[in-house]
């Protein structure tokens, strides 16, 4: 998985997201077509969130 994966046309099911600032955030349900979580404070560029799907908006 790539962080330049194009939305889906459906969100994952039962995935919610509250980064509203990520490219992949559709009303709070994620349209990426799989996502990679990281344990909380892993060594990354994503300050805000530990998903590593995060793309900026």
């Amino acid at each position: 998985m790539t962080n330049n994966e194009p939305k889906s046309n459906h969100s994952l099911d039962g995935v919610k997201c509250a980064v509203n600032t990520c490219y992949y955030n559709a009303d709070q349900c994620c349209t990426a077509s799989e996502i990679m979580i990281q344990p909380h404070n892993t060594l990354s560029d994503k300050q805000e969130t530990d998903c590593s799907t995060f793309i900026l908006k």
